[in-house]
């Protein structure tokens, strides 16, 4: 599901995205007031979400992905060059189907011990 989802956001899929994000999806952004284009407040909803996840994603040059389990959910640990940029957790509908939950670590000073 990880996978899928990195792979319609950094191509750009919207049509993908959309299929897998639930209709009530909410995504929270912890950037520490750090990242310009994180928002501070939860976005709820499929629409908004997929459009700031494609939003992101147009920036995107010379990102990196790899693919870990925090706390025994699904993750995506994001890349700049050779930089940790982000930490991104994703909840799953209880079918696992769709993603419910995307939780997003970018604050420098929250990802200093991660490599």
């Amino acid at each position: 599901m990880t996978e899928r989802f990195i792979a319609a956001a950094l191509g750009g899929d919207l049509a993908s995205l959309l299929e897998l994000l639930a209709p009530d999806v909410t995504m929270w952004n912890d950037s520490g007031g750090k990242v310009a284009k994180a928002s501070m407040h939860p976005v709820h909803g499929r629409d908004k979400v997929s459009r700031m996840i494609t939003g992101f994603a147009r920036t995107s040059a010379g990102v990196g992905v790899h693919y870990r389990q925090v706390n025994h959910d699904p993750a995506a640990v994001v890349f700049d060059g050779d930089d940790l940029f982000a930490v991104m957790v994703l909840d799953l509908t209880p079918d696992g189907e769709q993603i419910s939950g995307v939780y997003t670590v970018a604050n420098p000073d929250k990802l200093t011990h991660l490599d």
